[in-house]
């Protein structure tokens, strides 16, 4: 059952928590006035409702329990860092552009994380190669390989 919140049905008293209200114009310095606190109420009445929470229905557990570790490694990255890491781990590794792109970050931010974040990840080694022709690219690898 939805619970809604209980408000008066006097406006000033209502504005006011039920203290008395200031004398003058009712909207205050921004105006308003009545017609104003009235559509703000009637929307918080209809916002500020409490939702059910239905309980799981059993194929839906079922489904999450069927869910193996292999599909939870094949997932999408969910993190701007996941997505980095992603890009790194590629035979071919990234570009600085790349990653700006996929990442949504400015060149500094990227470079940034490739020393603050990758380099001091354990068990990893940052390697940067630049080829003949393109732009400088950066890849992750194990460090015992």
């Amino acid at each position: 059952m939805a619970r809604r919140a209980v408000l008066s049905t006097d406006d000033r008293a209502d504005r006011f928590h039920g203290r008395p209200a200031p004398t003058g114009r009712a909207g205050g310095a921004r105006g308003g006035g009545n017609a104003t606190h009235r559509a703000r109420r009637r929307h918080m009445e209809t916002t500020m409702t409490r939702k059910i929470r239905r309980p799981n229905a059993p194929a839906t557990a079922i489904a999450k329990k069927a869910e193996t570790e292999t599909a939870r490694a094949t997932r999408r990255p969910r993190t701007k860092k996941q997505i980095g890491i992603a890009l790194l781990e590629r035979p071919k590794g990234a570009s600085i552009a790349e990653m700006q792109r996929a990442m949504g970050w400015q060149g500094h931010s990227v470079r940034g994380f490739l020393a603050a974040t990758v380099k001091k990840m354990p068990g990893v080694t940052l390697i940067s190669e630049k080829p003949e022709n393109g732009p400088r690219r950066y890849r992750v690898e194990a460090a015992g390989a």
